[in-house]
């Protein structure tokens, strides 16, 4: 009789050790969690606060704008290209001090942003609008140096690419 005691008090201490090291892998599971959260909290309560904004109208950092501007001269070409794609992602990238897998979610951000206004003067408007009023002259012309290279991605720029880098110039006071 005492044998199956000392038995099942083993057990029983097997069953509430592993019953404690199961709750300690949970509250570190639930710690993991709370802490990617708060990592992207501020883009949560940022979103939270322009809620009653869409499309473009979210849109109020001066780099996402750059890269929108920079999708609207690959649109104004036709579809976007992947050669093009590529080139947007690499002066993102570059330009901006994003890394690549950065670049490409700010791609698909503004991609998705922009789409309802694509290919449309209200939007190039508001994106040259957003830019013009948070950077220098000098970035502003260096914007319109990535819109050109964008455009001569697949062999060369179209008539309508060069249309709305010219538009681009002319609202952020360029051709003065």
């Amino acid at each position: 009789m005492h044998i199956l005691l000392a038995v099942l008090g083993g057990l029983s201490a097997l069953g509430v050790l592993l019953w404690r090291i199961q709750s300690g892998m949970h509250a570190a599971r639930e710690i993991k969690d709370f802490a990617e959260g708060a990592i992207n909290l501020p883009r949560k309560l940022a979103f939270r606060r322009k809620s009653g904004k869409s499309g473009s109208r979210l849109v109020e950092d001066p780099r996402e704008a750059a890269t929108i501007l920079m999708l609207e001269v690959a649109r104004a070409g036709g579809d976007v290209t992947r050669t093009q794609k590529d080139v947007i992602e690499r002066l993102v990238s570059d330009n901006f001090g994003f890394s690549a897998s950065d670049a490409e979610e700010v791609i698909v951000q503004a991609a998705w942003v922009s789409e309802k206004e694509a290919r449309t003067d209200a939007l190039l408007r508001r994106m040259a609008r957003v830019v013009s009023n948070t950077v220098s002259r000098q970035e502003l012309i260096e914007l319109k140096d990535m819109m050109a290279e964008v455009s001569a991605a697949d062999g060369g720029p179209s008539q309508n690419q060069l249309d709305t880098i010219t538009e681009y110039q002319t609202l952020v006071g360029l051709t003065r």
